[in-house]
Protein backbone atom coordinates (compact mmCIF):
# COMPACT_ATOMS: atom_id res chain seq x y z
CA UNK A 1 0.00 0.00 0.00
CA UNK A 2 1.25 3.47 -0.82
CA UNK A 3 2.70 5.13 2.33
CA UNK A 4 0.39 8.16 2.02
CA UNK A 5 -2.69 5.96 1.58
CA UNK A 6 -1.60 3.82 4.52
CA UNK A 7 -1.30 6.93 6.68
CA UNK A 8 -4.81 8.05 5.70
CA UNK A 9 -6.23 4.64 6.59
CA UNK A 10 -4.52 4.74 9.99
CA UNK A 11 -5.83 8.24 10.70
CA UNK A 12 -9.38 7.26 9.69
CA UNK A 13 -9.21 4.21 11.91
CA UNK A 14 -8.02 6.30 14.84
CA UNK A 15 -10.82 8.80 14.28
CA UNK A 16 -13.44 6.07 14.15
CA UNK A 17 -12.13 4.53 17.37
CA UNK A 18 -12.19 7.93 19.05
CA UNK A 19 -15.76 8.53 17.83
CA UNK A 20 -16.86 5.12 19.11
CA UNK A 21 -15.24 5.77 22.46
CA UNK A 22 -16.94 9.16 22.76
CA UNK A 23 -20.32 7.62 21.94
CA UNK A 24 -19.86 4.95 24.57
CA UNK A 25 -18.79 7.50 27.17
CA UNK A 26 -22.24 9.06 27.60
CA UNK A 27 -22.61 10.87 29.88
CA UNK A 28 -19.27 12.64 30.12
CA UNK A 29 -20.62 15.96 31.41
CA UNK A 30 -23.58 17.22 33.52
CA UNK A 31 -27.15 16.56 32.36
CA UNK A 32 -29.92 19.17 32.56
CA UNK A 33 -33.33 17.86 33.62
CA UNK A 34 -35.84 20.57 32.68
CA UNK A 35 -39.20 20.70 34.45
CA UNK A 36 -42.44 22.21 33.16
CA UNK A 37 -43.66 23.59 36.50
CA UNK A 38 -42.53 25.85 39.33
CA UNK A 39 -40.67 24.47 42.36
CA UNK A 40 -42.69 22.87 45.13
CA UNK A 41 -45.35 21.07 43.10
CA UNK A 42 -46.02 17.43 42.31
CA UNK A 43 -43.41 17.41 39.53
CA UNK A 44 -40.73 18.70 41.89
CA UNK A 45 -41.58 16.04 44.49
CA UNK A 46 -40.61 13.37 41.95
CA UNK A 47 -37.79 14.96 39.95
CA UNK A 48 -35.67 16.21 42.83
CA UNK A 49 -35.49 12.92 44.79
CA UNK A 50 -34.81 11.11 41.51
CA UNK A 51 -31.90 13.34 40.42
CA UNK A 52 -29.31 12.37 43.09
CA UNK A 53 -30.02 8.67 42.57
CA UNK A 54 -29.50 9.04 38.81
CA UNK A 55 -26.27 10.92 39.53
CA UNK A 56 -24.84 7.89 41.33
CA UNK A 57 -25.91 5.50 38.57
CA UNK A 58 -24.77 7.61 35.61
CA UNK A 59 -21.74 9.10 37.31
CA UNK A 60 -22.61 12.68 36.36
CA UNK A 61 -24.29 15.69 37.93
CA UNK A 62 -28.02 16.04 37.19
CA UNK A 63 -29.06 19.71 37.20
CA UNK A 64 -32.81 20.09 37.79
CA UNK A 65 -34.12 23.29 36.18
CA UNK A 66 -37.66 24.62 36.63
CA UNK A 67 -38.94 26.43 33.54
CA UNK A 68 -42.65 27.03 34.21
CA UNK A 69 -45.01 28.82 31.90
CA UNK A 70 -47.56 28.49 29.09
CA UNK A 71 -48.80 25.05 30.09
CA UNK A 72 -45.39 23.45 29.70
CA UNK A 73 -44.45 25.24 26.47
CA UNK A 74 -41.50 27.14 27.99
CA UNK A 75 -39.79 23.97 29.18
CA UNK A 76 -40.75 22.05 26.05
CA UNK A 77 -39.23 24.70 23.82
CA UNK A 78 -35.99 24.76 25.82
CA UNK A 79 -35.51 21.02 25.37
CA UNK A 80 -36.75 20.81 21.77
CA UNK A 81 -34.27 23.54 20.77
CA UNK A 82 -31.32 21.89 22.54
CA UNK A 83 -28.90 19.53 20.83
CA UNK A 84 -30.42 16.02 20.62
CA UNK A 85 -27.55 14.43 22.53
CA UNK A 86 -29.15 13.43 25.84
CA UNK A 87 -27.59 16.24 27.86
CA UNK A 88 -30.82 18.25 28.02
CA UNK A 89 -33.79 16.11 29.02
CA UNK A 90 -37.42 17.01 29.73
CA UNK A 91 -39.11 15.96 32.97
CA UNK A 92 -42.75 16.10 31.93
CA UNK A 93 -46.25 15.59 33.30
CA UNK A 94 -49.17 14.00 31.49
CA UNK A 95 -51.17 17.21 31.02
CA UNK A 96 -48.77 19.19 28.83
CA UNK A 97 -47.77 16.10 26.83
CA UNK A 98 -51.04 14.31 26.07
CA UNK A 99 -53.93 16.64 26.96
CA UNK A 100 -52.76 20.14 26.01
CA UNK A 101 -52.18 19.27 22.32
CA UNK A 102 -55.92 18.63 21.95
CA UNK A 103 -56.82 22.03 23.41
CA UNK A 104 -54.16 24.57 22.46
CA UNK A 105 -52.44 25.68 19.30
CA UNK A 106 -49.01 24.78 20.63
CA UNK A 107 -45.83 26.16 19.14
CA UNK A 108 -44.25 22.75 19.71
CA UNK A 109 -46.20 19.52 19.26
CA UNK A 110 -44.98 17.19 22.03
CA UNK A 111 -45.86 14.15 19.95
CA UNK A 112 -43.54 15.27 17.15
CA UNK A 113 -40.76 17.08 19.01
CA UNK A 114 -39.83 14.49 21.63
CA UNK A 115 -38.91 10.86 22.10
CA UNK A 116 -40.29 9.13 25.22
CA UNK A 117 -37.40 7.87 27.36
CA UNK A 118 -38.71 6.59 30.69
CA UNK A 119 -41.88 6.56 32.75
CA UNK A 120 -41.04 7.44 36.36
CA UNK A 121 -44.30 7.25 38.32
CA UNK A 122 -48.04 7.10 37.83
CA UNK A 123 -50.06 9.03 40.39
CA UNK A 124 -53.68 8.05 41.02
CA UNK A 125 -56.08 10.39 42.75
CA UNK A 126 -58.02 10.23 45.96
CA UNK A 127 -61.68 11.21 45.63
CA UNK A 128 -62.37 13.47 48.59
CA UNK A 129 -65.50 15.00 50.05
CA UNK A 130 -66.00 17.60 52.77
CA UNK A 131 -66.26 15.96 56.20
CA UNK A 132 -69.77 17.32 56.81
CA UNK A 133 -71.18 16.09 53.50
CA UNK A 134 -74.03 13.61 53.66
CA UNK A 135 -72.18 11.00 51.60
CA UNK A 136 -69.64 8.54 53.03
CA UNK A 137 -68.88 6.40 49.97
CA UNK A 138 -68.53 6.76 46.23
CA UNK A 139 -71.77 4.83 45.76
CA UNK A 140 -73.63 7.35 47.93
CA UNK A 141 -72.07 10.21 45.96
CA UNK A 142 -73.18 8.67 42.68
CA UNK A 143 -76.69 8.04 44.03
CA UNK A 144 -76.94 11.66 45.15
CA UNK A 145 -75.72 12.88 41.76
CA UNK A 146 -78.39 10.78 40.03
CA UNK A 147 -81.04 12.37 42.23
CA UNK A 148 -79.71 15.88 41.54
CA UNK A 149 -78.22 15.73 38.03
CA UNK A 150 -75.87 18.54 37.09
CA UNK A 151 -75.75 20.04 40.59
CA UNK A 152 -72.99 18.03 42.31
CA UNK A 153 -69.79 20.04 42.06
CA UNK A 154 -66.13 19.10 42.10
CA UNK A 155 -63.10 21.35 42.36
CA UNK A 156 -60.38 21.23 39.71
CA UNK A 157 -56.94 22.75 39.21
CA UNK A 158 -58.16 24.43 36.03
CA UNK A 159 -60.01 23.75 32.80
CA UNK A 160 -58.71 20.56 31.14
CA UNK A 161 -56.26 19.87 33.94
CA UNK A 162 -55.89 16.23 34.98
CA UNK A 163 -58.41 16.50 37.88
CA UNK A 164 -60.98 18.02 35.51
CA UNK A 165 -60.48 15.19 33.03
CA UNK A 166 -60.72 12.64 35.86
CA UNK A 167 -64.20 13.99 36.60
CA UNK A 168 -65.21 13.95 32.95
CA UNK A 169 -64.07 10.33 32.69
CA UNK A 170 -66.17 9.46 35.75
CA UNK A 171 -69.15 11.14 34.10
CA UNK A 172 -68.59 9.15 30.91
CA UNK A 173 -68.19 5.87 32.81
CA UNK A 174 -71.34 6.33 34.92
CA UNK A 175 -73.58 8.42 32.70
CA UNK A 176 -73.85 10.97 35.53
CA UNK A 177 -73.07 14.63 34.87
CA UNK A 178 -71.01 16.43 37.49
CA UNK A 179 -70.34 20.17 37.54
CA UNK A 180 -66.64 21.09 37.44
CA UNK A 181 -65.52 24.25 39.23
CA UNK A 182 -62.14 25.52 38.07
CA UNK A 183 -59.64 27.05 40.49
CA UNK A 184 -56.14 28.40 39.91
CA UNK A 185 -54.32 25.27 41.01
CA UNK A 186 -54.95 22.26 43.19
CA UNK A 187 -54.24 24.22 46.39
CA UNK A 188 -57.27 26.48 45.99
CA UNK A 189 -59.37 23.50 44.84
CA UNK A 190 -58.44 21.60 47.99
CA UNK A 191 -59.33 24.63 50.10
CA UNK A 192 -62.71 24.67 48.37
CA UNK A 193 -63.34 21.08 49.50
CA UNK A 194 -62.16 21.85 53.03
CA UNK A 195 -64.44 24.89 53.14
CA UNK A 196 -67.45 23.09 51.68
CA UNK A 197 -67.55 25.25 48.56
CA UNK A 198 -67.63 22.15 46.36
CA UNK A 199 -68.95 18.65 47.01
CA UNK A 200 -65.82 16.71 46.17
CA UNK A 201 -62.47 16.77 44.37
CA UNK A 202 -59.77 14.59 42.83
CA UNK A 203 -56.39 15.17 44.51
CA UNK A 204 -52.92 13.61 44.52
CA UNK A 205 -52.76 11.16 47.41
CA UNK A 206 -49.53 12.66 48.76
CA UNK A 207 -51.04 16.15 48.68
CA UNK A 208 -54.28 14.99 50.32
CA UNK A 209 -52.65 12.80 52.99
CA UNK A 210 -52.41 15.44 55.77
CA UNK A 211 -56.08 16.34 55.35
CA UNK A 212 -57.09 12.68 55.36
CA UNK A 213 -55.05 11.98 58.51
CA UNK A 214 -56.53 15.00 60.30
CA UNK A 215 -60.05 13.83 59.35
CA UNK A 216 -60.79 17.11 57.61
CA UNK A 217 -62.07 15.28 54.53
CA UNK A 218 -63.75 11.98 53.74
CA UNK A 219 -61.98 9.73 51.28
CA UNK A 220 -64.43 7.90 49.05
CA UNK A 221 -62.17 5.97 46.66
CA UNK A 222 -58.87 5.99 44.79
CA UNK A 223 -58.70 6.15 41.01
CA UNK A 224 -55.82 3.83 40.16
CA UNK A 225 -55.83 0.35 38.64
CA UNK A 226 -55.12 -1.09 42.07
CA UNK A 227 -55.36 -0.04 45.71
CA UNK A 228 -52.79 2.46 46.90
CA UNK A 229 -50.15 1.15 49.28
CA UNK A 230 -50.49 4.49 51.08
CA UNK A 231 -54.25 3.89 51.57
CA UNK A 232 -54.66 0.10 51.56
CA UNK A 233 -58.13 0.16 53.12
CA UNK A 234 -59.62 2.49 50.50
CA UNK A 235 -61.27 0.77 47.50
CA UNK A 236 -60.59 1.68 43.89
CA UNK A 237 -63.32 3.02 41.65
CA UNK A 238 -63.07 -0.23 39.69
CA UNK A 239 -63.76 -2.29 42.81
CA UNK A 240 -66.91 -0.31 43.33
CA UNK A 241 -68.32 -1.54 40.02
CA UNK A 242 -67.06 0.96 37.44
CA UNK A 243 -64.90 -1.51 35.58
CA UNK A 244 -63.52 0.72 32.82
CA UNK A 245 -62.44 3.60 35.04
CA UNK A 246 -58.93 4.63 36.02
CA UNK A 247 -57.49 8.13 36.13
CA UNK A 248 -54.65 10.19 37.52
CA UNK A 249 -51.48 11.69 36.15
CA UNK A 250 -47.95 10.54 35.44
CA UNK A 251 -44.42 11.90 35.21
CA UNK A 252 -41.78 10.80 32.75
CA UNK A 253 -38.57 11.76 30.97
CA UNK A 254 -38.39 12.77 27.30
CA UNK A 255 -35.54 13.67 24.95
CA UNK A 256 -35.41 15.86 21.85
CA UNK A 257 -36.23 14.04 18.64
CA UNK A 258 -33.05 12.73 17.05
CA UNK A 259 -31.39 11.68 20.30
CA UNK A 260 -29.38 8.47 19.69
CA UNK A 261 -31.16 5.28 20.68
CA UNK A 262 -28.24 4.06 22.80
CA UNK A 263 -28.44 7.25 24.88
CA UNK A 264 -32.20 6.81 25.31
CA UNK A 265 -31.72 3.21 26.38
CA UNK A 266 -29.00 4.14 28.87
CA UNK A 267 -31.15 6.78 30.55
CA UNK A 268 -34.12 4.39 30.59
CA UNK A 269 -32.00 1.68 32.25
CA UNK A 270 -30.72 4.19 34.82
CA UNK A 271 -34.25 5.32 35.72
CA UNK A 272 -35.44 1.73 36.06
CA UNK A 273 -32.45 0.94 38.26
CA UNK A 274 -33.16 3.99 40.41
CA UNK A 275 -36.79 2.93 40.86
CA UNK A 276 -35.79 -0.60 41.85
CA UNK A 277 -34.16 0.67 45.04
CA UNK A 278 -35.13 2.66 48.14
CA UNK A 279 -36.49 5.51 46.03
CA UNK A 280 -39.39 3.28 45.03
CA UNK A 281 -40.40 2.83 48.68
CA UNK A 282 -40.38 6.60 49.15
CA UNK A 283 -42.70 7.14 46.19
CA UNK A 284 -45.01 4.29 47.22
CA UNK A 285 -45.44 5.81 50.69
CA UNK A 286 -46.49 9.04 48.98
CA UNK A 287 -49.24 7.23 47.07
CA UNK A 288 -47.39 6.97 43.76
CA UNK A 289 -46.90 3.92 41.55
CA UNK A 290 -43.24 3.70 40.40
CA UNK A 291 -42.63 2.22 36.96
CA UNK A 292 -39.40 0.25 37.29
CA UNK A 293 -39.70 -2.23 34.42
CA UNK A 294 -40.83 -0.29 31.32
CA UNK A 295 -38.43 0.17 28.42
CA UNK A 296 -38.46 3.22 26.13
CA UNK A 297 -40.51 1.52 23.43
CA UNK A 298 -43.17 0.49 25.96
CA UNK A 299 -43.25 4.02 27.35
CA UNK A 300 -43.79 5.37 23.84
CA UNK A 301 -46.79 3.06 23.45
CA UNK A 302 -48.08 4.15 26.87
CA UNK A 303 -47.87 7.83 25.85
CA UNK A 304 -49.59 7.17 22.51
CA UNK A 305 -52.45 5.31 24.20
CA UNK A 306 -52.95 8.06 26.80
CA UNK A 307 -52.84 10.73 24.07
CA UNK A 308 -55.63 9.00 22.17
CA UNK A 309 -57.65 8.29 25.30
CA UNK A 310 -57.62 11.91 26.45
CA UNK A 311 -58.42 13.11 22.93
CA UNK A 312 -61.63 11.08 23.13
CA UNK A 313 -62.44 12.32 26.66
CA UNK A 314 -61.97 15.95 25.66
CA UNK A 315 -64.05 15.52 22.51
CA UNK A 316 -66.88 13.68 24.28
CA UNK A 317 -67.01 16.27 27.07
CA UNK A 318 -66.80 19.11 24.52
CA UNK A 319 -64.07 20.82 26.53
CA UNK A 320 -62.83 24.00 24.92
CA UNK A 321 -60.38 26.66 26.05
CA UNK A 322 -61.70 30.21 25.80
CA UNK A 323 -59.49 32.36 23.52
Amino acid sequence: MHPVLKKIVVLLGTALLAFGGAAQAYPDRPIRLVQQFAPGGGSDSVARPLAPVLEKILGQTIIVENKPGANGVVANQAVANAAPDGYTLLFAAAGPMVAAPHLYDLRIDPQQAFVPVALVVKTPYAILAHRSTQVSSLKELLDLAREKPGTITYGTSGVAGAPHLAGEMLSAATGIKFLPVAYKGMGPAMNAVLGGEVDFAFADIAYAAPHIESDRVKILAVTGDKRSAALPDVPTVKELGIADYASGTWYGIFAAKGTPQDVIDKVNAAVNQALAGDLSDRFVKQGMDPASDMNARQFAEFVKTDYERLRDVIKQANIKIAP
